[in-house]
């Protein structure tokens, strides 16, 4: 099962459908009945609009990164390529979390081989896992000079379509939001996120702080001192200590993924499953489809 694929199952409650949802007490905000949508409500809709508006700052925060990247591949330093690689990954590990509000776009940026028919020889793979690959793995800056050139393009469409308010909704932020912390443990703990470069955590990382970007202006909505937001709060905390001593101040990159222990990993993975059932619980309370 591909992200998008997560997405849709997450918005149709598949993903975590056992979660126990408690009943809800005083102070509650009612589920929504009959055909009347959340997402029509002022408050959601500025509870999303606030949670897009972060993603085109991060957007705005890629541009220069993509650039940077196309310009070190196109010295021919292999080093100075993989950090640039590196230090242009966290922006969109954070937007990815509404993925599935820009199919296309997210496809042509972040989606691996076995998203196509001709896996990694396929002429439609491309994006970050394509460079990837010829960087670390082949060490082909030649190559991977087009991509890099097109993924500043790709970039150039995401930050217009993010300006497209009619592609979002709560429905698709809470399960772009279930979707990511489910895959996490559920696809991205194996280590197939960054094989080649090693750069798995920082994925975990950006990941979590995608989602958190995107829950918090609903849980201000609902209210910080609500027992199911601060849990939600809580989750995501917890989450991000376990990657911390992986990590170096000022410094982007974290610890190869191949030197953490199983334990570590199975820590990682609890935490994410953990994150994202405290998230499914506001959204029921809420009432966002799902």
């Amino acid at each position: 099962m591909n992200r998008r694929d997560m997405i849709r199952a997450s918005i149709a409650g598949t993903v975590g459908a056992s979660t126990v949802v408690p009943a809800l007490g005083a102070g509650a905000i009612a589920p929504v009945r009959g055909l009347r949508r959340m997402d029509d409500s002022e408050q959601v809709q500025e509870a999303v609009a606030s949670g897009v508006a972060y993603f085109k700052t991060r957007c705005d925060d890629q541009m220069p990164t993509v650039k940077a990247l196309d310009a070190a591949i196109a010295s021919g330093d292999l080093a100075a390529a993989r950090r640039a690689y590196i230090e242009a990954r966290p922006p969109y590990e954070e937007i990815e979390t509404i993925a599935g509000s820009f199919e296309d776009s997210d496809s042509d940026i972040d989606a691996r081989p076995y998203s196509f028919d001709g896996g990694e020889t396929d002429p439609n793979f491309r994006g970050f896992h394509k460079i990837e690959n010829l960087i670390f793995a082949e060490e082909d800056l030649q190559a991977a000079r087009p991509y890099s050139r097109k993924l500043i393009e790709s970039f150039m469409k995401l930050r217009k379509e993010l300006d497209e308010s009619e592609r979002f909704s709560a429905e698709g932020q809470f399960g772009g939001m279930v979707a990511l912390t489910n895959e996490v443990a559920a696809k991205k703990i194996s280590s197939e996120e960054e094989t080649w470069s090693d750069q798995t955590l920082l994925i975990f990382k950006h990941n979590w702080i995608g989602v958190h970007s995107q829950f918090k202006p609903f849980g201000e909505m609902v209210g910080s001192d609500r027992a199911s937001v601060q849990a939600v709060e809580r989750a995501h905390r917890d989450a991000m200590a376990t990657l911390k001593p992986h990590f170096k101040p000022g410094i982007v990159a974290a610890a190869p993924y191949s030197g953490i222990s199983n334990r570590e990993r199975r820590t990682m993975g609890d935490a994410s499953n953990r994150y994202r059932d405290a998230i499914i619980v506001v959204r029921d309370e809420i009432g966002i489809p799902g």
